[in-house]
Order: structure tokens, then C-alpha cells, then sequence
């Protein structure tokens, strides 16, 4: 018989079935481990931070969040006192709830408070931080700033504009009155929802403002650009106020590339728009 003999088929799926067994209480340790070293980690930083609700580990508070996010920090401002520690998955957000701390982080301390974190959204959104919102504090943030003082909000500026917010409220008042007299019988002592007249105006108003031209007619009909305008903007608020895990966990994204290609899209999208209204 030969010195060596070669190990049968059987003999490696046992070897492998054995390796399989050994390794899973190994990767069940390590991953028990990572588990308390976090919590311990937290525990530690727990004490240095202002309080609020317990996260979990990994996903953070995300699963506590409500829909209506304001009103969600409200409920906890009132548990937890007026400033509050929010995990969004392992991003820590500070959240101030009265008007003494948010002029205090807004203004008295705003060079020091000026970078934020950015999420995928917001980055994606504002091209890594180069618009006046999301940019990081420093030459360029001031630089976009002063733009925006002089040219955009300035008293000589803003009163220029005046015409334009006149024309519209004037607009929306002919347009109340014109729902409400078009057939007296049907819409006598029935509320008035004045939420899609103000809704129309802050439309127009920015449209007007941003592009120099009115998407809606004088019978209140909107146009393609118009709808394509509201559908983009619709859209980038709902991809922008996702809470999902693969939002606040980046190690995560891996297991969500369809997310990836929202983004894509949208952005295309919204450069189409833009480039067409630039372009008439």
C-alpha cells in the first residue's frame, strides 16, 4: 500500500463540516464581544453627554423615532430636560428644544457649532457640503455667505422684490374669493382649507424668486416644468427623511445598493430640471 494515501471525498466534507461547527462559537464570541465593548464604550461616554432616551446597540434610537420627528424631541425634551442626546444608528445628534439654547448654539457660539454632520442625504443633496446650509465653516462657507447677505437678503434687495410677494397674496386672496362665490349653495357653511392657498403662494414666491418665471396660470394650472418641480422636490424630501439603517450605518450600505441608484436618479433628475430652465 502507498505511505500516503490522498483523503477521500467524505473525509473533506467532514473536515469541512467540523471547521464550520468550530468556527461559529468563535464568530458568536467575537461578536458578543464587540457587543459589550460598545455598551461599555457607551456607558463610559454616557456620563459626559447630555441625557436622553437608551439606545440600542448599533441601530441606536432609530426604532424609538417617530415619524413627526419635532414632535417626537418635543415628548423627550419634556422627559429628559431641554437638551438631548439622539443616536440616529451610531451618529450622536444633539438636539437643543427652547429658544434660550438655540439662539445660544445659533448665534453666540455658531463659528464653533458651524460643522455638523453630514448624512448620505445631505450629501448627496448639497454636493458634499457646498451649499450656505450643509457647507463646513470656513472660506468657502464665508464666502457663500456674504453672497447671500448682499446680494440675496439685503433691505435694498428684499424690498426690490416686494412687487413679486404682492402679486401673489393678491392673487391668492381673487383666488379664495373666486372658490367661494363660483357656486354659493354647494360651498355655503363648509370650511375653507387655506393650507393649498399658502401652500400656492410660498410656490410661486420661490419660483418666481429662484427662476424668474411662474409655473401656474392665471386659472391655477400648473405646467410640466411646475409638476416636475414638485415631483423632484417631493421626492428628495422622502429619500432625505429616510431612517434607514443603511442612512446612519455606513457599514451597512453594502446590503442596500438599490438606495444608491435612488440617489442617482434623483440627482439626474434634478439636473435635467435645472438644465432646461437655465437653458430657456
Amino acid at each position: 500500500p502507498p505511505l500516503y494515501s490522498y483523503p477521500q471525498p467524505h473525509h473533506l466534507s467532514f473536515f469541512l463540516s467540523l471547521s464550520m461547527f468550530m468556527a461559529l462559537p468563535l464568530l458568536l464570541l467575537t461578536f458578543t464581544f464587540i457587543i459589550l465593548i460598545t455598551f461599555k464604550l457607551y456607558q463610559w461616554f454616557r456620563f459626559k453627554l447630555p441625557p436622553g432616551p437608551r439606545p440600542w446597540p448599533i441601530v441606536g434610537n432609530l426604532y424609538d423615532i417617530k415619524p413627526v420627528r419635532f414632535r417626537c424631541f418635543a415628548e423627550w425634551s419634556e422627559s429628559y430636560g431641554p437638551i438631548i442626546s439622539v443616536w440616529f444608528g451610531s451618529t450622536l445628534n444633539v438636539i437643543v428644544s427652547n429658544s434660550e439654547l438655540a439662539k445660544e448654539v445659533l448665534k453666540e457660539h455658531d463659528q464653533h457649532l458651524a460643522d455638523r454632520h453630514r448624512s448620505r442625504s445631505a450629501a448627496k443633496f448639497s454636493r458634499e457640503g457646498k451649499d450656505l446650509i450643509w457647507a463646513d465653516y470656513g472660506p468657502h462657507y464665508v464666502k457663500v455667505r456674504k453672497v447671500c447677505t448682499l446680494e440675496l437678503f439685503s433691505p435694498k434687495r428684499l424690498e426690490a422684490l416686494r412687487p413679486i410677494r404682492e402679486d401673489e397674496v393678491t392673487a391668492m386672496v381673487e383666488s379664495i374669493y373666486k372658490d367661494c362665490t363660483t357656486n354659493p349653495d354647494h360651498n355655503m357653511g363648509k370650511s375653507l382649507l387655506v393650507k393649498k392657498y399658502l401652500g400656492a403662494v410660498a410656490f410661486n414666491n420661490i419660483t418666481r424668486l429662484a427662476f424668474g418665471k411662474r409655473f401656474v396660470n392665471a386659472e391655477g394650472v400648473m405646467d410640466e416644468q411646475g409638476l416636475e418641480f414638485k415631483a423632484v422636490v417631493a421626492n428628495g424630501l422622502k429619500i432625505g427623511a429616510s431612517l434607514a439603517m443603511s442612512e446612519h450605518i455606513p457599514w451597512l450600505r453594502w446590503m442596500f445598493p438599490l438606495e444608491e441608484e435612488a440617489f442617482a436618479k434623483h440627482g439626474a433628475r434634478r439636473d435635467r430640471l435645472t438644465r432646461a430652465i437655465m437653458e430657456e
